[in-house]
């Protein structure tokens, strides 16, 4: 089944042609994949030059099938178990299928993909899946005070997550582009939104946490002054950029307030060192896994046993 399968590893926000129902195609903060059959990954890179600079990785059967499930279930991230990439992985899986040909061994692997990720996750990574990059966040706010307005910036799936943990013990306020999309946060959470782009009213927030990754810098120099001026400058305030690339630019560090992605990596690494053991049963499950999907499907069987319960039970 994963005999010819091909995953090229690039660097973070490397450029890659769209996904066209031959290859899948994820990009997350850490780095952009493609994932094909035999050479159809290389065929998708956008030139030979670009190429050479790019790419870190190239792994073939058994081996890109453990990459894929490693970085599915959190193991080649920075924060490890981090459950965000799921996420990632199911958006770009989505755009996958819109393509009107797929590849149909490439959605099949694809769908074991998230089962052996299920699989693993429940029986080796449920605590330590709780170290996300949205689980560090709250973390670090509540450390700062225990309660206190927090307005959350975007409105992906990383948002959400946010929203889901500091729900709990703050009022959380809610600001992005996308209007529908804001508008069904608002609803399903209870939360009130701010208008797009109003850094007068964002400057008033104690807590500010983006997930938002551009090119563009949203906020610079002149924000942040006024951010930490504000008529609640004398009370603890934080600003937290999850997104990549980041959008803002500001000599303040984590010392002033300002934490960025490598600061959450910081402390992620910190509160990881307990859960290696937890990490190394789970990589080897996944050797287990990637094993058991290289073994030959019978032609006349088209789904072992446990893919047939699992049929029969939908």
């Amino acid at each position: 089944m994963i005999k010819n399968l091909t995953v090229i590893n690039l660097k973070a926000n490397s450029h890659a042609n769209p996904s066209d129902g031959e290859v899948f195609v994820l990009k997350t903060c850490q780095r952009t994949l493609i994932m094909g059959i035999g050479e159809a990954p290389f065929l998708h890179l956008r030139d030979d030059a670009l190429r050479e600079e790019v790419i870190t990785d190239i792994f073939e059967g058994r081996d890109a099938y453990v990459f894929l499930l490693e970085t599915i279930c959190g193991l080649r991230s920075e924060v490890v178990a981090e459950y965000e990439v799921v996420g990632q992985f199911k958006d770009a899986y989505q755009e996958f299928t819109k393509a009107p040909v797929k590849n149909t061994h490439v959605m099949n692997i694809l769908e074991k993909i998230f089962q052996d990720n299920k699989k693993v996750r429940t029986e080796h990574l449920t605590e330590i899946g709780q170290l996300t990059y949205a689980g560090i966040a709250r973390k670090l706010i509540h450390t700062a005070m225990n309660e206190g307005d927090v307005l959350v910036l975007g409105s992906g799936t990383l948002a959400e997550d946010l929203i889901k943990l500091l729900k709990k013990k703050h009022n959380v306020f809610i600001s992005a582009r996308n209007d529908s999309r804001v508008q069904e946060l608002s609803s399903t959470y209870d939360l009130e939104s701010i208008s797009w782009g109003a850094k007068g009213t964002y400057t008033k927030f104690p807590f500010i946490v983006n997930t938002i990754g551009a090119d563009d810098v949203l906020f610079d120099e002149i924000f942040f002054s006024q951010f930490f001026t504000s008529p609640l400058s004398q009370q603890m305030k934080l600003f937290i950029d999850l997104g990549s690339p980041s959008v803002i630019e500001t000599n303040l560090t984590e010392k002033d307030g300002v934490l960025r992605l490598e600061d959450i990596f910081r402390q992620s690494a910190k509160l990881n060192i307990e859960k290696m053991e937890k990490v190394h049963k789970a990589k080897a499950a996944i050797l287990e896994h990637a094993a058991k999907r290289e073994r030959p499907i019978l032609t006349s069987t088209p789904f072992d046993w446990e893919e047939l319960q699992f049929a029969y039970s939908l």
